[in-house]
């Protein structure tokens, strides 16, 4: 399958989802390029990551330490083999999941492969590091749009945080367990379901607050240029080109609720009307997206359609 060169395109990132043994074992060897991101992700976590997926155990690829880089080695993997497939002239801009964020900005060319990875392993490491003394969950919620969640949490008085504004349909919670046991109590009175996720800790919400002042500290560090293209950004929902306000972004990042109705709204109802293309192992970015106003199947495009045969 091929896009139109001149069509409007914009890159959908994923972020940590859900891992399987032997998931990127196609893509690292298949030419200089991808083995030097592989390279990259492994020097600089001083992990194999490689063997990690191939391998395993599934025990270890789940923790985030090492999940977000695995999942960042695919990611960026997946577009430089998209851009060799494809040449890109009208690119509308970019767009990533969570950690699938930190993808985004470097196909935006705001940092390069080795601050990328670096990036990407000081904050696995923290999160990491945050959630075994700030212990937490994460609950999905469907069928409620995020102003009605908000609205439950503030009368229930209960503890939690939404995490994720996935969609009108879906909405991720993090809180403690006990929080989260009591407000999903709640939830199934006014009839939702809620079900419990298979992560380490309770990503974005006030349980990881103790890190944002490290994450500010760590990247003032780091070079972070303008992006080339837009990157619309988790905690805003909006595009940002300040590399101050892009460090700033993703160290609230930690606490703040990943706004990507907000970011999907702007992207499905911008004028030029773009194929959005998802790049992850496995689709599910595109399939969030089927109760958006203005949204058709043939809108999105899934990145190893498009590469086609490895």
């Amino acid at each position: 399958m091929k896009i139109n060169q001149l069509q409007p395109t914009a890159f959908l990132f994923a972020g940590q989802g859900n891992p399987v043994i032997g998931m990127g074992s196609d893509l690292w060897d298949l030419n200089e390029t991808t083995r030097k991101i592989w390279d990259c992700a492994s020097d600089i976590s001083q992990t194999d990551i490689r063997r990690l997926c191939l391998k395993g155990p599934m025990t270890k690829l789940v923790q985030t330490t090492n999940q977000q880089i695995a999942v960042t080695a695919i990611n960026t993997t997946l577009y430089e083999l998209c851009l060799e497939k494809q040449n890109f002239e009208n690119v509308v801009g970019f767009c990533g999941h969570s950690v699938g964020e930190y993808a985004a900005l470097y196909a935006a060319k705001a940092i390069t492969l080795e601050n990328l990875f670096k990036m990407i392993q000081f904050r696995a490491q923290l999160m990491n590091d945050l959630s075994k003394v700030n212990k937490g969950l994460m609950y999905a919620v469907k069928g409620i749009d995020y102003s009605t969640l908000v609205r439950l949490i503030e009368q229930s008085g209960i503890e939690i945080d939404v995490s994720c504004d996935n969609s009108h349909q879906q909405q991720v919670i993090g809180g403690t367990s006990s929080a989260l046991s009591e407000f999903s109590r709640l939830l199934l009175s006014e009839g939702y379901e809620s079900t419990k996720l298979g992560v380490s800790g309770a990503w974005h919400t006030r349980l990881m607050q103790d890190g944002v002042r490290q994450m500010r500290d760590f990247l003032a560090t780091i070079e972070i240029k303008s992006p080339e293209h837009d990157v619309f950004m988790n905690v805003t929902g909006k595009p940002e080109a300040d590399p101050n306000m892009i460090k700033e972004n993703l160290s609230l990042h930690l606490t703040h609720t990943v706004k990507w109705t907000s970011s999907m709204e702007s992207l499905i109802q911008h004028p030029t009307q773009p194929v959005l293309l998802e790049v992850s192992n496995k689709a599910y970015l595109g399939h969030m997206l089927n109760d958006f106003k203005g949204f058709t199947p043939e809108k999105t495009v899934h990145c190893r359609n498009l590469i086609g045969a490895i």
